[in-house]
This record gives C-alpha cells, sequence and structure tokens, in this order.
C-alpha cells in the first residue's frame, strides 16, 4: 500500500473512531451503554440473512450515488445536488415506464432516461459553473429545493395516482420491475447493478483512464491542469453531468426495486447520505462500497437500538454529521498526531 493510501486509510479509521468516542459520551450522559448500543446497531443490520439483504438494499443508491459524487470531488466540483438530480432522475424513468407500458424495452429505455434526468439536471449547475464561474456548492444545493418541490407538485396533481388518491405516481409496468433474486426479500437486481457493474466500471474510469488522471489533475491544480493542454472547464462540466446522472439513475433504481411508484418521500436524503460516503470513502471506489455498507449499516441497526434501548432514531444524523466534521478535519489531526510521533506517515 502506498502512502497516499495509506495515509487516506488512516483519515478513514481516525474519523470512525473519534466518532463513536463522542457518540459514546452522549449516550453515556443519557444513562446507555454504548457497548450495548453499537451491539444492537450491528445485531440489526447483521443479525440474519434477511437483515443483511436489507442492508445491502439501503446500501445500493448511497454507493451509485457516492460513486458519482467521487467523481466531482476528484476534481474538486462539489456537487451538493445529488438529492435533487435523485428525484428528477426517478421521476423521469418513472414517466417513461408508465408511458411505454409492458415491453421488453421498457426498462432499459427507463433506465437511460433516468440518466438522462439527472445529468441534465446537473448540466445546469455545471454550466454556470464552467462557464460562467458561479459557485457550484450554491447552485446545486438551491437546486435540490426546486426539484424536489416540482416532483411533489407533480406528483400531487398532473401525475397523481388515479387508483390510490395519493400524492404519488401510478405503479410502473412489471417489465419495468427489477426481479427479486431471493425468493421471500428484497434481494433485487439493483444491488448486483450496483456492486458489481457500476462500481467496477466507475472504479475503472477513475483509476485506469485518461479522464481520471485529468479528474485527479484539475483537482490537484487547475492552473497546472490547463499549462498542461487540458480542457478545465470542460473536465468539471462533465465531472458534475456524471455525477448528475449516477444520481438519477439511483433514485429509478430504487424506484423500479423497491417502491414500484414515484413517491415524494423516495429518499430518505440519499444525496447528502452520499457526500458523508464520498469524504468518507477518500473518493475511491473501494473506500466508498465498505463506507456505503457501513453507513446503511447504522441506518438500519439504529431502529434495532432504538427499539431496544429506547433512544432516538436521530443519533444516525448525529453520527454522520459527526462524520462530516472528523473526516474534514483528519488531515490536521493527523499531522498534529504525527508530530506528536503517536504515529508514523
Amino acid at each position: 500500500m502506498n502512502s497516499s493510501k495509506l495515509i487516506g486509510l488512516y483519515r478513514a479509521l481516525l474519523s470512525i473512531i473519534l466518532t463513536f468516542l463522542v457518540t459514546s459520551i452522549f449516550l453515556i450522559i443519557n444513562n446507555t451503554n454504548p457497548l450495548l448500543a453499537y451491539y444492537y446497531i450491528f445485531i440489526g443490520a447483521f443479525g440474519n440473512i434477511n437483515l443483511i439483504i436489507e442492508t445491502l438494499v439501503r446500501a445500493t443508491p448511497i454507493l451509485i450515488i457516492s460513486l458519482g459524487l467521487a467523481i466531482s470531488f476528484r476534481c474538486k466540483v462539489w456537487n451538493i445536488g445529488a438529492e435533487g438530480q435523485l428525484y428528477i432522475g426517478a421521476m423521469l424513468g418513472t414517466i417513461t415506464a408508465i408511458a411505454l407500458g409492458e415491453s421488453f424495452f421498457t426498462f432499459p429505455i427507463a433506465f437511460i432516461m433516468s440518466l438522462i434526468g439527472g445529468a441534465l439536471w446537473a448540466s445546469i449547475p455545471a454550466f454556470m459553473k464552467s462557464k460562467l464561474g458561479i459557485n457550484e456548492v450554491i447552485t446545486t444545493f438551491l437546486m435540490n429545493f426546486i426539484s424536489i418541490n416540482f416532483v411533489q407538485w407533480l406528483l400531487s396533481f398532473p401525475l397523481k395516482s388515479p387508483e390510490t388518491l395519493f400524492p404519488e405516481s401510478e405503479r410502473i409496468p412489471n417489465s419495468a420491475i427489477l426481479p427479486v433474486l431471493i425468493p421471500y426479500t428484497r434481494m433485487h437486481l439493483g444491488i448486483v447493478i450496483a456492486f458489481f457493474l457500476i462500481l467496477p466500471i466507475i472504479h475503472f474510469i477513475m483509476m485506469k483512464t485518461t479522464f481520471g488522471f485529468k479528474l485527479k489533475v484539475v483537482g490537484e491544480n487547475p492552473e497546472v491542469a490547463r499549462y498542461s493542454g487540458i480542457d478545465v472547464e470542460k473536465i468539471l462540466f462533465l465531472a458534475l453531468v456524471i455525477s448528475g446522472a449516477l444520481a438519477g439513475m439511483a433514485g429509478f433504481i430504487e424506484v423500479a426495486g423497491i417502491q414500484f411508484r414515484m413517491r415524494p418521500t423516495i429518499s430518505p436524503g440519499y444525496g447528502y447520505t452520499g457526500i458523508v460516503i464520498a469524504l468518507l470513502g477518500q473518493n475511491n471506489p473501494i473506500g466508498i462500497s465498505l463506507a456505503s455498507i457501513f453507513i446503511a449499516a447504522i441506518i438500519n441497526g439504529s431502529s434495532t437500538m432504538s427499539r431496544m434501548l429506547n433512544q432516538p432514531q436521530g443519533i444516525v444524523d448525529f453520527i454522520q454529521g459527526l462524520l462530516i466534521m472528523f473526516v474534514l478535519a483528519s488531515n490536521y489531526i493527523l499531522r498534529y498526531v504525527s508530530k506528536k510521533e503517536l504515529i508514523k506517515l
């Protein structure tokens, strides 16, 4: 393992350890044994085959979104709009599936349209960033509210299901639903697509291609990249658009694999959770896959912990917030620890 990967591993482990230490303090203050709390989180996530599958189900959209965010973060384009891109991609994929009806081509076309939807929505802040120099953090974040509220309006009025009369779409046709791989579970084909197709492809793109190298160079020093003949604005634009496309894909896989309808609550914040995962995984696809399962386990296991120990389930958001802070501070903490010769970098 080279030094940069070793430092990345140290940063991730340090962030997780500090997060659990601080969380433990708050649990103790609340008269709860932290070891028992973490035990119930583990049991709730991996206690049996069904719980393991549910953890993988939860990890799937998070993984796909995080891989897209890793591409943009690699070149220092901070896409905070994955949540909105997920909604647009899922909505467009659902509309396409319903319009096409039962057909062999329904799923692949709807799948492609979800990619296009997420990419088009991301292309707006991408254009503002690459051509106008407008800060993408502000534009991507604000566009979340536009997309989510627009989708909620569509589901409440023009696309409201005539069957249920709830603010949700019609059920997508069976030909658009991802097949279940293990009977009587929710182990659908989307999990395999995410972990055994999307993950290797993104890993190859980021680690083995010229485009992946350009992402890294632009992220390290845009001026050096420009001097080397790299079209920096093009790379920034493509990074954000690809990131949005993957977020849109994650949204439709959630519809086709789990929900079967587009709902205004399709995502419990996967787009924001993806930011935590990408940072924790150090923008490395392998690290991101492990971090996705880790966070999914905490999300799923916290419900068991909450039920058994009478703790608020909001502890998940608390843990994610701490992770972000410690990941961002991990470089400075590592330097301090290295100066004190407590660890050799």
